[in-house]
């Protein structure tokens, strides 16, 4: 099986590996051996294989969700919360787009700008706040006067309403706080894990109309899938930044193995805990009764996963050369007791097949319905 991993697998875990050349495989990493209870990957001339986190069944099936979406370029990266363990690598194109800042980070910025009103203490989630407009583009209109439309901060995020977010954070936030937040959360610069990674990037105006436009999401910066893997899986560990891994650690055989001797390792914190768990309520409503709701409903009208609640961001952006409809879904499950992150991004021609939440909704109902046989996670 081809496989497209990050270059910087080999250098990371070999000497002597070939320089970066112009190919669909990166050099160094020649192939993904997906076993029934292992997957290794083939590095440099000698064929020396090397033991991966990966979760052999998930990465099939990733890989296959990928291939039917039809996306020109795409990738999916999964991780167990806990321990920060990679379980799913899996990319569609001509490069790694797991760790290749393609994308806009779209309305997954709106993470962010949440994050830096709660810790800066300047809102709350009963906060009242009136907007107009926003709906696909912010303009200076929109961001004066009271706003003809009212909510509360606690719903903004999940129905990712953009005025609410250029309006707070022209009020309360400079460039340097959404910077700052940014990199906590693996929207700017490098994420911690063990092998080497291109950086996201966040570009936040100084001020004005650009820096609203980018508190909400329109142009921000450029964002890899491990990095929004990331920033759900700090949310879900109530703010830790719990460090990635992809090499197998030693002694381990097989998939049970992996996640059994996976050490956890932190970096540091990304949020105070109690805004981990306001940005994690906020983010239910995602699923519930926001952006991907419809998503999360079968044709029948039941909801998928049962009751288990599960947090979400979704982002939806068009442009780009050549032209691509840009959509992410990034998520953790189940959100009371975290214990996988998900992250997909597809990179649509405009005229589409699918998008990133209804595919990210299905890798959690595989990951699922494998652990609990019957109606999956009716949890009360």
């Amino acid at each position: 099986m081809r496989s497209r991993l990050f270059l910087a697998l080999a250098a990371a875990i070999a000497v002597g590996i070939a320089p970066a050349t112009a190919s669909p495989a990166p050099p160094g990493v020649r192939k993904l051996h997906v076993e029934a209870g292992a997957v290794h990957a083939t590095v440099g001339a000698s064929g020396k294989q090397v033991r991966l986190t990966l979760d052999p069944e998930l990465q099939r099936a990733a890989e296959r969700l990928l291939a039917r979406s039809g996306a020109p370029e795409g990738a999916i990266v999964a991780s167990d919360v806990r321990t920060g363990r990679i379980l799913v690598w899996a990319s569609r194109g001509d490069r790694d787009y797991v760790a290749t800042p393609l994308a806009p980070s779209a309305s997954l910025f709106k993470i962010v700008t949440a994050a830096a009103l709660l810790e800066g203490r300047k809102v709350n989630i009963a906060t009242p706040v009136c907007y107009t407009g926003g709906m696909s583009a912010i303009t200076a209109a929109d961001l004066e006067g009271r706003g003809a439309t009212c909510t509360v901060f606690g719903e903004a995020l999940g129905r990712s309403i953009n005025g609410v977010f250029a309006r707070l954070a022209g009020r309360h936030l400079t460039a340097d706080d959404l910077r700052n937040k940014a990199r906590d959360l693996g929207f700017d610069g490098e994420v911690p894990i063990d092998i080497p990674v291109a950086p996201s990037t966040a570009n936040i105006p100084a001020g004005g109309l650009g820096f609203a436009r980018a508190a909400a999401g329109f142009w921000s910066g450029r964002l890899s899938p491990l990095g929004a893997l990331f920033a759900m899986q700090t949310i879900a560990n109530d703010g830790e930044r719990v460090r990635l891994s992809l090499l197998a650690p030693p002694g381990a055989q097989d998939r049970e193995d992996a996640g059994a001797v996976t050490p956890r390792s932190t970096d540091g914190r990304g949020l105070r805990t109690d805004v981990a768990r306001t940005l994690r309520s906020m983010l239910e409503i995602t699923t519930r009764r926001g952006t991907c709701a419809k998503a999360f409903r079968k044709p029948d009208g039941t909801r998928a996963l049962g009751t288990m609640p599960v947090a979400a961001k979704t982002g939806t952006l068009v442009g780009g050369s050549p032209s691509r409809m840009f959509s992410w879904f990034a998520s953790f499950a189940p959100s009371d007791r975290p214990e996988i992150a998900v992250s997909v991004m597809l990179a649509n021609d405009i005229a589409w097949r699918t998008k990133a939440n209804l595919v990210g909704r299905e890798l959690l109902e595989i990951y699922f319905g494998r652990r609990r046989p019957g109606p999956v996670a009716r949890r009360r």
